[in-house]
């Protein structure tokens, strides 16, 4: 393909991504009128989130294995069109059950995104850049949580929390025409015939590898981190610091936009100056993440509670990049969608984990944050862990198609 077909097809993706991330990061500020319109507890409001995730997490496994035989044309296609169909649903719930099944079917689409996304990025490019790709897509959920929080709060004070939902899904079904119409990566038999790696392993073997248990249990700590910390913290603003929406909005949207520029920044390090030495992102990013959580709930102001919330948001965004990009550099083509597929069922399930346990914690402490956050500590503190026993192989595997590179572990 020439350069500009791939940057047009990954443009397409992008847009993609960021339908996803407004109907996924909204739902962190709509349900705090949510859950006052439908009276909702919290642990309610927690499933309302979870719902999303648990959906997701089921439907990863089965969308890398489709990738990895189809291609990702297909899987993209139909996610982006589940997550904006039922993103226009989502404005017309009128009850706690409607809710929580409208999201779970969402969550169906959204399971499909980033896997498909993970075996387009080695569609479209090269090993040496895939890394600053992945940052892009990260960048797109990242900017659409900026734009999500931001317009969640004005939509929802000004014509109400469902409004947000129908303009949203209004879009996204114009981004399903665009990708339907135009998203035609290549197709990735011809990737696998070129692969250095002949014999291909059988899927029970992929799932033997220590290896592949170590960062899937990194990826799923450091999302329960993520989307426990992104669920919340709107919430957290709202009840805590005691601001109206429109400030929630806007001052979450400072956070985020620290980890847009960490992302990209942590990307183009990874494919540059740290390639193999990921190993150091993730134990920087996991001692800064911790350190910034506790001393923002301890923080006098919230001036200062929001410095913390952001350069945590850039631990956070390091460490995410920094295990995403593992299995793009490192994996063998054949399998790189069902590597991905276990990584994001992980992290799907963190994501269903997360808020549900934040959401008991907070009710259990009757209205207290502080519980929720330790949790999220002691689960920085595994991928701290895991940190520290991962290293690369210094020799070709089934699995790892080029660790004969020279590398620091």
């Amino acid at each position: 393909m020439s350069k500009s077909r791939k940057h047009f097809i990954f443009s397409l993706l992008f847009l993609g991504w960021l339908v996803d991330s407004l109907t996924l990061f909204g739902m962190n500020v709509a349900i705090i009128p949510i859950g006052k319109e439908l009276h909702l507890t919290q642990t309610q409001s927690g499933l309302v989130i979870s719902s999303f995730w648990l959906s997701s997490a089921m439907m990863t496994l089965i969308a890398g294995w489709v990738s990895d035989k189809f291609g990702s044309r297909k899987v993209i296609v139909i996610a982006v069109f589940v997550v904006s169909l039922f993103s226009l649903m989502t404005g017309m719930a009128g009850s706690f059950l409607a809710i929580l099944g409208i999201r779970f079917i969402l969550g169906l689409g959204d399971g499909g995104l980033p896997t498909g996304s993970g075996v387009a990025i080695t569609e479209i490019y090269k090993r040496e850049v895939r890394a600053r790709a992945k940052s892009l897509l990260l960048a797109a959920q990242l900017i659409g949580g900026v734009l999500a929080l931001y317009l969640t709060g004005m939509i929802a004070e000004t014509w109400g929390w469902r409004v947000m939902f129908y303009i949203v899904g209004g879009v996204g079904l114009v981004v399903t025409l665009l990708l339907f119409k135009f998203y035609n990566p290549p197709k990735v038999e011809v990737l696998v015939q070129d692969s250095t790696v002949k014999n291909k392993l059988p899927i029970k073997e992929l799932y033997k590898s220590k290896l592949l248990w170590t960062i899937v249990i990194m990826y799923f700590c450091s999302s329960i981190v993520h989307w426990g910390f992104a669920s919340w913290l709107p919430s957290y603003l709202e009840q805590t610091r005691h601001l109206n929406l429109r400030d929630v909005g806007s001052l979450s949207m400072i956070p985020q936009a620290f980890g847009l520029l960490a992302a990209l920044i942590t990307g183009y390090l990874i494919d540059k100056t740290l390639a193999g030495k990921e190993k150091i992102v993730i134990l920087v990013g996991s001692i800064l993440s911790g350190i910034c959580l506790y001393l923002m709930f301890n923080a006098e102001n919230i001036e200062m509670a929001i410095t913390y919330q952001s350069l945590f948001s850039i631990g956070d965004s390091a460490i995410a990049m920094a295990v995403i990009t593992i299995p793009l550099k490192y994996v063998s083509q054949h399998i790189i969608g069902s590597f991905m597929g276990m990584m994001y069922f992980a992290g799907g399930m963190a994501g269903f984990i997360a808020p549900t346990v934040m959401g008991a914690l907070i009710d259990l402490f009757s209205g207290s944050f502080e519980a929720a956050f330790f949790f999220l500590i002691g689960a920085l503190i595994i991928v701290l862990i895991c940190g520290l026993v991962y290293k690369i192989p210094r020799q070709n595997t089934s699995i790892y198609e080029n660790a004969s590179q020279k590398v620091s572990a």
